[in-house]
């Protein structure tokens, strides 16, 4: 069950609103909250499934055993009133090596077994691991829960709350990230268990732009980008290569950004405010922005878990650069165990640290020329991100940007779905068309869905508008697939 699914949207939200804001007037918010974190592990429980196969309770029981362990480990750091105390000290480190330990074991534990059997020419095996979903959001939930406790910014609250905290559905399994002083004292507030008309109807529509970017637009652009990475590479041509990269770079955006919007239409539905986590990236002048305006919550998370306990920026300008770049260099693997994506972060590390050296001399650069390399590096670097190794993502890139010849053969193969079949003009001019009006939608619409979040009044053009994008939206869901940040 995902966002832009027929079960969620007409069986499994509709009764969790009902239920929850129901029985409001009956019961206290305590078993309001038990409801809410019920329905928020059932629905990760049954979208936890890989090839048919159910794997839900196994993989609720990791989140269950995650959470308690840290709101153990919180609770006694907390209690420990003396801050130098070593006990207290060792509950620390405890729960981040636990937490480090729990998502390294799932996540890296193959990638590394693999690499030493490279390097030392053995032949150590590991039992096949099914990631769980969401774990390097709610691992590095947790941790950056675990440093403000540590720094004693908050008390801890009851353990209700603080497994809402970690597991309120609308968050739960591609973020955005959450920390706890965004959400603790709404989620502690009575007034929020109540229902508001307003807060839920400006929830609807940035949820049915979400669902719309999704199921619309970025899996219809996915069957471009999948062709093309799945194929065989050496066949791409020049313009197939762009077209195969340029449909991955709109896609992961449409994907996510939509995601994100259906997160905090969700969590604005449930009056809960879920913090922004894309602004209109691609209209960014440089990788130092674009990482301001994507993923916004991520950056926020390695400032706080890497950027700021290496030093940040107060120990010399030189340690600054290194921390940047070590920022990034973790954001890689942390996005996936992969030598593509270590690469992928090292480069956007080169060239953050590259900004942040000629930062005056780039400034005196024409905004419009910072846009269009800005866009072209981050395309680039998507290719790293999506190619199945690295030797593919060369072939990808070496066509791109010194083909052996300028050759658009063979570019109607990557709009071609197996079922229907239309003359190879009408498929290359769909694939231009369809790419530049997605272009056009990420770069110059001059307002984004948060700026028409934030804008929103309960007039009868937006019901229009979100009853339009969502009867659309579900007309396309049957070929809807799944969001792409649900791998990391």
């Amino acid at each position: 069950m995902i966002f832009s699914s027929y079960s969620f949207l007409f069986a499994f939200l509709p009764i969790v609103v009902l239920v929850y804001f129901g029985i409001a007037k009956y019961v206290n918010r305590t078993v309001q909250h038990i409801f809410l974190v019920l329905a928020s592990l059932f629905f990760y429980g049954y979208i936890d499934m890989v090839d048919g196969v159910r794997t839900g309770i196994p993989h609720v029981a990791i989140i269950m055993l995650s959470v308690i362990v840290n709101f153990g480990a919180a609770r006694a750091t907390n209690i420990i009133k003396t801050d130098k105390s070593l006990l207290r000290r060792l509950v620390f480190i405890f729960a981040i090596l636990f937490n480090v330990g729990l998502l390294g074991y799932y996540k890296y534990a193959r990638f590394i077994l693999e690499n030493v059997n490279i390097v030392f020419d053995t032949n150590f095996t590991i039992k096949y691991l099914i990631l769980p979903i969401g774990i390097s959001f709610f691992t590095f939930q947790q941790i950056a829960y675990q440093i403000r406790i540590w720094k004693r910014e908050e008390n801890v609250p009851r353990i209700l709350d603080y497994t809402l905290f970690i597991t309120f559905f609308p968050q739960l399994v591609a973020g955005p990230i959450v920390f706890s002083q965004d959400v603790m004292s709404q989620y502690q507030d009575d007034k929020n268990r109540f229902f508001n008309v307003d807060n839920f109807a400006q929830g609807i529509f940035v949820f049915c732009i979400g669902l719309f970017k999704k199921a619309v637009l970025a899996d219809s652009i996915m069957l471009i980008a999948n062709t093309g990475f799945t194929t065989e590479l050496h066949y791409l041509s020049f313009g197939g290569a762009w077209a195969t990269s340029l449909a991955y770079t709109l896609q992961i955006f449409f994907d996510f950004s939509g995601y994100s919007d259906m997160a905090i239409g969700l969590g604005q539905m449930m009056n809960i405010k879920l913090p922004v986590n894309f602004y209109s990236p691609y209209k960014s002048k440089s990788i130092t922005e674009f990482w301001q305006r994507w993923h916004i919550t991520l950056g926020r998370s390695l400032a706080v878990l890497i950027y700021y306990p290496l030093g940040g920026n107060r120990k010399g300008y030189s340690r600054t650069c290194v921390n940047l770049f070590l920022v990034f260099l973790v954001s890689g693997i942390w996005h996936g165990a992969a030598w593509t994506f270590i690469v992928w972060g090292i480069a956007h590390g080169i060239v953050r640290v590259f900004e942040k050296i000629f930062n005056k001399q780039l400034d005196k650069v024409p905004s419009a020329i910072r846009v269009f390399f800005t866009f072209m590096f981050v395309n680039a670097a998507w290719v790293l991100f999506r190619a199945k190794s690295f030797a593919d993502a060369m072939i990808v890139l070496q066509k791109m940007f010194t083909p052996s010849q300028i050759s658009f053969d063979r570019l109607h193969m990557l709009a071609t779905d197996g079922i229907l079949t239309y003359p190879s003009i009408v498929q290359n001019l769909y694939i231009i068309l369809f790419i530049a009006v997605l272009l056009l939608l990420s770069m110059a619409i001059p307002k984004n869905s948060i700026d028409l979040y934030n804008e929103f009044k309960p007039k009868m053009r937006y019901a229009i508008i979100s009853a339009g994008l969502f009867c659309i939206s579900v007309i396309h869901i049957s070929k809807a697939g799944a969001f792409i940040y649900f791998n990391f």
